[in-house]
């Protein structure tokens, strides 16, 4: 277990409290990065602007506002022959300040006609050369035509695309380049009729929604960069808090393993004491289960029992197996060596008997083991 001043239990409450970080400023960052600015709906009626209107001597519209929609009912006059009715909602009413749209890219307007219709939406902005307070010819202004059916539906249009009519910069003397919509300056909101909206007839427009969105790509790579940097360092941090707490308990724990006591039972200090004697005296001739029994201090029964239990041998078996096993590697180390003297070396005082052991064991005799040269 890891155990220092943090421990292991406010590393966890630690890891928890930057995942929560991380997912508070994600959502902070996502809501950031995809800004919204309701001009009109149900839910929001914002006082900051004022709803105006206008047509032409031969037509008639009137409009009205109510907390669930901005009404125009209209009846065009035949004799016209250009936009002449419109709705505008204003920014500046009680603010008299122009509104800062640069970081939307698009406005998505809900409306529905009592009868299929073709309007022109538009945005307008302060021209510092041109602009005249409520001369509406003067805004420097810019739209697309959008339908409107009978029932209720979103119209979506991208303000990227937005330019200024050419008419209108060579009516005011300005460059044809000179086409951007000041979107940092905008006045005003408004839709007009156009060549296709119904002539002679009573017909209405109703709008229930006036939002514009935006997206900041950048907002959103830069939190990602931000918090995955902070994640790798969190990782690099705790690998290396865990191995040095590793390295700290190796230190106490260390000098602790050499104060330890080995416990054994008598069995195995018998047992040891046994396989140790016989390691260092099987090749002594006269060695015998009564010899290793005074050597050790156990009794004959408990010797054979021991290398019955650790070997599965007896005790004449087992000398006898070290010996010859020593004699093979003498025979290929001793090349000059004699058989006959390398099997009283062993502790063997037959040689016939060494031979017949040796051969049980190894499947050759001696002098066919010196003459392949090799340790069996």
């Amino acid at each position: 277990m890891v155990s220092n001043k943090w421990g292991q239990s406010k590393i966890v409450w630690f890891y928890v409290f930057v995942l929560f970080l991380t997912v508070v400023g994600g959502f902070a960052s996502y809501r950031y990065a995809n800004p919204t600015f309701v001009v009109f709906s149900e839910e929001d009626s914002s006082t900051n602007w004022s709803l105006t209107s206008w047509h032409d001597s031969s037509s008639i519209l009137t409009h009205t506002m109510s907390d669930s929609a901005i009404s125009a009912e209209f009846k065009l006059s035949g004799k016209a022959n250009w936009y002449n009715a419109g709705v505008a909602i204003v920014f500046d009413k009680n603010a008299n300040k122009l509104v800062d749209l640069t970081d939307f890219n698009k406005v998505t307007v809900t409306l529905k006609c009592s009868l299929t219709n073709s309007l022109y939406f538009g945005l307008s902005a302060h021209d510092e050369k041109v602009t005249q307070e409520n001369i509406p010819i003067t805004y420097r202004s810019s739209g697309v035509f959008i339908n409107c059916d009978t029932e209720w539906r979103e119209v979506v249009v991208n303000l990227d695309s937005l330019e200024v009519a050419p008419w209108w910069l060579h009516k005011f003397g300005l460059k044809a380049s000179d086409n951007k919509l000041y979107m940092d300056k905008i006045i005003r909101a408004y839709l007009e009729t156009t060549y296709g909206s119904p002539r002679d007839v009573d017909s209405m427009v109703s709008i229930s929604r006036i939002s514009f969105s935006g997206q900041r790509y950048n907002v959103l790579v830069n939190f990602f960069a931000f918090a995955s940097l902070i994640w790798i360092a969190l990782a690099i941090w705790t690998i290396k808090f865990y191995s040095s707490a590793k390295q700290n308990i190796s230190e106490v724990e260390q000098p602790l393993s050499y104060e330890q006591l080995t416990f054994n039972s008598v069995r195995e200090r018998d047992r040891q004491a046994i396989i140790d004697y016989i390691a260092k005296n099987f090749s002594n001739p006269e060695i015998d289960n009564e010899s290793v029994s005074k050597a050790v201090g156990v009794s004959r029964t408990k010797v054979n029992e021991i290398l019955k239990s650790e070997y599965g041998s007896t005790f004449t078996n087992h000398i006898n197996k070290l010996r010859v096993i020593e004699a093979s590697r003498l025979l290929a180390e001793k090349s000059d060596a004699h058989i006959t003297e390398i099997a009283y070396l062993v502790g063997f005082k037959n040689i016939s008997y060494f031979n017949k052991l040796f051969k049980e064991e190894f499947g050759l005799t001696p002098k066919e083991v010196r003459g392949k040269g090799t340790q069996i």
